[in-house]
């Protein structure tokens, strides 16, 4: 199994975690939240982790999250490389951060637009690792 499909396959557990959390977000129970911020730190380090390995089989060779990801947005593996730098932001924010008042502000966006974004490069991932 190359590193890419291992990565896949983490990514896929990780996503599926995280599309149950970003479904039960409306029971506005603080151990919810919690779940779904972790989740979502989670599924959005594998995601640019297997993009980085999706890359370097591509030849393109890049160390650090926000390189991986201008050099997959000018690759055009990416649509939205301001979406997932807006990601890649939340998620050092909320990695550090236990004042739940403002991992609040997060909590939408992470049910809704990160959400959205990360299963289109779910569906992306199986269509590549076929």
């Amino acid at each position: 199994m190359s590193r890419l499909s291992e990565r896949i396959e983490n990514f896929n557990r990780a996503f599926e975690i995280y599309k149950e959390a970003a479904a039960d977000f409306k029971q506005e129970k603080i151990l919810t939240h919690m779940a779904l911020v972790q989740s979502f730190e989670v599924c959005f380090e594998l995601a640019w982790k297997c993009l980085k390995d999706y890359m370097a089989e591509n030849g393109v060779i890049a160390n650090y999250p926000k390189e991986v990801i201008k050099e997959a947005f000018n690759k055009e593996t990416l649509k939205n490389a301001q979406l997932w730098i807006d990601m890649l932001n939340v998620r050092n924010s909320t990695s550090h951060e236990y004042n739940m008042d403002k991992i609040n502000r997060y909590l939408s966006d992470m049910c809704t637009i990160y959400f959205e974004e990360l299963a289109r490069f779910h569906s992306w991932l199986g269509e590549i690792n076929e």
